[in-house]
């Protein structure tokens, strides 16, 4: 549904600024009126004048910010419990201009001196973010959205969250490179969770992070609560990558119990029929004692081309279309345990003990050999792993 909001003009609430390539600009906003919302991103496509190109980006910025407090949303139809997309194309004419307030006077800003030559069209965003209804999932706690205290950033979509007076980890839906795909995959990351919920060494969901739905227009509008994004326990020691980056002095006994610990949850995962398919040493996170975990287990997200088998990159390059979850099972349980060998051959690299370094080496190169059939399995690597440890660790 859409509407014209009446006038007076609506207040406006700027959110955020993308700058996409310097050429095109894009801003989301919410217009606020009479207590109700509306979500609105608006974009400029196509050429623009010199004048407003060659501005610096700070200048840019500005510049368009400036445009957008004066345009009169109040004379557009906005869709409401959405987000609607605003675009402004520049064009030789004046038909279907974007309106603006009539008592504008600014005749330095660049963009409102052609904004009469701006035509704009409004459709529902595309690329919104998606937040699926909470009853999607069963069976899981429930934290308020705003009862959470957002603290330090440990990756582009996780956030550390105070709640309850317990620190835990936040990974959230919404997310600066957000694609309309990345639903579905927190969605497979949810169900795995809950499914390994118990299983050793694989991170632990505490619950789901939900809220109204934050596209909704007005406050007596009955919608279903949504599912912002869910809480995984912290592990305070960061993660595996860091550990190696960063020189952090760990015993060998300590980077042995840490190999043992990641392939057993990787066969846990297999038995299941699931796959990791981003093993790398940045998925995997460690506790205050140094026991490691799986993080990033939903198997349908994003991967990296460098931890990929080379067998699942060349079937990538054939099937241009296609990510790693599209293929057959022995493939992905694969290149599970190929990045599994490879991250061994890191975790060989610090340690100061010929004999552990040369195990973990020889058991690295032992799952990545050119010729897949010529690799062991994982089972196998772990047994061979645990050949002379300590009782603690077999």
């Amino acid at each position: 549904m859409s509407q014209a909001l009446s006038t007076p003009a609506c207040e406006l609430s700027l959110e955020f600024y993308h700058d996409w390539n310097g050429n095109c600009l894009s801003h989301t906003i919410i217009c606020h009126k009479d207590g109700s919302s509306w979500w609105v991103k608006v974009v400029v496509e196509g050429s623009l004048p010199t004048t407003i190109t060659t501005l610096g980006y700070l200048r840019r910025r500005a510049t368009f910010r400036s445009f957008l407090e004066v345009i009169d949303f109040s004379q557009l139809r906005l869709l409401d419990n959405t987000l609607s997309r605003i675009t402004l194309t520049l064009t030789e004419e004046s038909h279907n201009s974007i309106p603006i307030q009539a008592t504008v006077q600014d005749t330095e800003n660049l963009f409102i001196a052609v904004c009469h030559r701006m035509r704009y069209e409004i459709e529902e965003d595309p690329k919104r973010v998606i937040y699926p209804n909470v009853e999607k999932i069963q069976g899981l706690r429930l934290f308020d959205a705003s009862c959470l205290q957002i603290g330090e950033i440990l990756a582009p979509t996780v956030y550390t969250a105070i709640v309850e007076q317990r620190k835990y980890a936040y990974k959230k839906i919404d997310r600066p490179l957000y694609e309309p795909e990345d639903t579905q995959g927190i969605l497979f990351e949810i169900d795995a969770l809950m499914h390994c919920r118990g299983q050793p060494n694989i991170a632990q969901i505490i619950g789901l992070v939900v809220s109204e739905n934050p596209y909704k227009t007005s406050p007596y509008n009955n919608m279903p609560q949504v599912i912002r994004g869910f809480l995984l326990q912290y592990y305070p020691r960061g993660s595996l990558e860091q550990m190696i980056n960063e020189g952090i002095t760990t015993s060998d006994l300590s980077l042995l119990r840490c190999a043992l610990q990641v392939g057993r949850a990787l066969i846990q995962l297999h038995k299941s029929e699931r796959t990791h398919l981003d093993m790398k040493p940045s998925n995997v996170v460690l506790d205050a004692q140094g026991n490691a975990f799986l993080i990033d287990i939903g198997g349908a997200g994003s991967y990296t081309w460098d931890w990929l088998s080379p067998e699942m990159g060349q079937f990538l390059e054939q099937n241009s279309d296609k990510t790693p979850a599209n293929a057959r099972l022995s493939a992905r349980v694969a290149t599970d345990s190929w990045a599994y060998g490879q991250i061994l051959s890191v975790i060989a690299e610090r340690s100061g003990n010929n004999t552990v370094r040369e195990k973990l080496q020889e058991v690295g190169a032992s799952l990545t050999k050119t010729i897949l059939e010529a690799s062991i399995s994982l089972t196998a690597a772990l047994e061979k792993l645990q050949i002379g440890c300590e009782p603690s660790l077999a």
